[in-house]
């Protein structure tokens, strides 16, 4: 099933904005050197067109995630993908929450990236792990697996993880909620 395309109009007014910031300078020393050299029309106009978009395209490339771009046009395939990439720094610090213990925080911090990405699979899963280890609450942990069961495919890591970590929710010892 192919993504719909996005209408994150952020990447085009990036480019709007670089090919401004671009296209001026070169008009300027284009048209000065054209002006001299009567040659106006290739050094004044074309050539700015082409470096200033060539450029700007390079920039929105650099800058934005590949996927993102690509979703514009319907044609971005793995929307975690660039989820993980773009929220990697979040997803450490809640790892090294849980590792330190510090609970309270990593609910706080995971729910804060939910809030940013609803259905990202990767924060789900350690908002269950958070909710499981941490507060023993296991049907709410379930409750979050069962949701990111519902995102991923049967084939995929964070699907198995969390059918993993379901089982692991119904220990009777722990069923406090």
């Amino acid at each position: 099933m192919p993504i719909k395309p996005g209408r994150d109009l952020t990447i085009a007014g990036d480019f709007v904005r670089y090919f401004i910031w671009l296209f001026v300078p070169f008009l300027v020393v284009g048209g000065v050197y054209g002006v001299c050299n009567d040659a106006f029309l290739v050094c004044g106009l074309v050539n700015p067109l082409i470096y200033s978009t060539g450029i700007s395209l390079i920039i929105i490339v650099v800058t934005h995630d590949l996927n993102d771009i690509l979703i514009l046009v319907g044609l971005g395939k793995e929307t975690q993908l660039s989820l993980n990439l773009k929220h990697a720094k979040a997803i450490q610090r809640i790892a090294c929450l849980m590792a330190a213990g510090d609970f309270e925080v990593a609910l706080q911090t995971a729910n804060a990236l939910l809030q940013a990405a609803p259905d990202f699979t990767n924060a789900l899963s350690l908002k269950g792990q958070i909710l499981l280890e941490g507060f023993r609450k296991n049907k709410e942990a379930r409750a979050c697996f069962e949701r990111v069961l519902a995102l991923t495919k049967p084939d995929e890591e964070q699907y198995r993880l969390a059918d993993a970590l379901i089982a692991a929710s119904y220990d009777a010892t722990h069923d406090s909620q």
